[in-house]
Order: structure tokens, then C-alpha cells, then sequence
């Protein structure tokens, strides 16, 4: 039997798996950060790569960023008219579902009115207990746990209720020109007991602030 070579199989391995780049796949003007595979960084260390490695919604993965196109089979989102919050066209928010159950709340880049396929998520929050952003759970963890897995905050801020205060970690911008929030953060709100209410990740690109 005579061998295929080495360029021609690869080729029709590619052909033969769907490797090949999606035709449909709508276009998105920047580099989507890559998924990572999961991992955690020393007890009481800050890795927000570490942080966004590790989200679960409802036991279902989440990577983030993510492109919505890229959602899969019994998601969907469900979009806040953009008007109501003072968005700009290029931003947005969103709920998200899994097969119709409520899985959090995402903010959006490159959502443009009439091709919000191309949006890209790159923040989320959550404040259910069926939810985990790097073993952090609303309604479960402590600050006691936050602190041991992330170290002290970087800053605390006093918030209005249902939260006491909330910590801080990572890098903020700010929001840009664009109505995006430039940063690697999680903020963590908590309650009067000190158990987490409320968590925010975000993961933009710091490299596209445009004031």
C-alpha cells in the first residue's frame, strides 16, 4: 500500500474533520484571546488567566472571551435594548441562557446593530450558587475563601445594598470611546454576613482602548 505524503494527508485530515475555517463564521476585526486550559496559580495569588480558566455556569465550562457564534448547541442570548442603557452601536448586554435556564449576565464587544452574531462576550456576572467563577461561589464562599485563593484586594469599595462592600483585583482602564470596558478584573460583592452575593469577570483586550 503505498504512503500519502506528509503535506497531502494533513490536507485531507483537515478536509475530512472540518478544520478547515468556517466559511459562515462572521467576521471580527481583532484577535479573540485563546481558550485556555484549565489551571489554578498559588493559594493566595491573583492570575486573572487562572480566574477566567475556571468558569462554570449550571456545571456547563465557560471560556472567556467567547464569541457568540461560537455559543453552541442549547445556548442563546437574549439582548437589553441598547437605547435604555446608553450603549453605543459596537457595545451591548446580554442574558444568557442554557436550554432556556438563565445562566448570567455578559457584556459585549463588536455588537453592531444587525450583525450581533459577530458580538464577542468578554464580561460576565453571576449570583446564583449553581455558578463558579475559579471555586468562588455566590451564595456558598466567604471572604475568607476569596482571600485565601486570591490573595488580599487590591482596593474595597463600599456599595449600596443588598452588598456591604465589594473587593477589587486586577487591572481597569476604564470603559473607551467605544463604550468598552478595558480591563482583567473580578469584582466580588458580599453580603452583610461576609459570604459572596454577587461576582464580575471581565477579559477585554487592554491593546484596543480608544478614548
Amino acid at each position: 500500500m503505498k504512503k500519502l505524503p506528509l503535506l497531502t494527508a494533513l490536507v485531507l485530515l483537515c478536509t475530512m474533520t472540518g478544520c478547515l475555517e468556517d466559511k459562515n463564521a462572521p467576521n471580527i476585526p481583532f484577535n479573540v484571546a485563546p481558550t485556555l486550559e484549565p489551571y489554578t496559580a498559588p493559594d493566595g495569588t491573583f492570575d486573572v488567566d487562572a480566574v477566567r480558566s475556571n468558569i462554570y455556569l449550571k456545571g456547563q465550562h465557560f471560556d472567556l472571551p467567547l464569541k457568540v457564534y461560537d455559543l453552541g448547541k442549547g445556548w442563546e442570548y437574549k439582548l437589553y435594548d441598547r437605547q435604555d442603557y446608553g450603549l453605543p452601536n459596537g457595545s451591548g448586554l446580554a442574558t444568557i441562557y442554557y436550554n432556556g435556564v438563565e445562566m448570567g449576565t455578559v457584556s459585549l464587544e463588536n455588537c453592531y446593530e444587525g450583525k450581533e452574531e459577530a458580538s464577542v462576550i468578554y464580561s460576565l456576572s453571576i449570583k446564583t450558587s449553581d455558578c463558579s467563577i475559579y471555586n468562588i461561589t455566590p451564595l456558598v464562599s466567604t471572604i475568607g475563601d476569596v482571600e485565601f485563593m486570591l490573595g488580599p484586594p487590591e482596593s474595597v469599595d463600599d456599595v449600596q445594598e443588598p452588598y456591604t462592600h465589594a473587593y477589587h483585583y486586577g487591572v481597569d482602564q476604564g470603559v473607551d470611546g467605544k463604550g468598552i470596558f478595558r480591563g482583567h478584573t473580578i469584582v466580588i460583592n458580599f453580603n452583610e454576613s461576609g459570604v459572596v452575593d454577587y461576582i464580575n469577570i471581565t477579559y477585554s483586550d487592554l491593546t484596543s482602548s480608544s478614548q
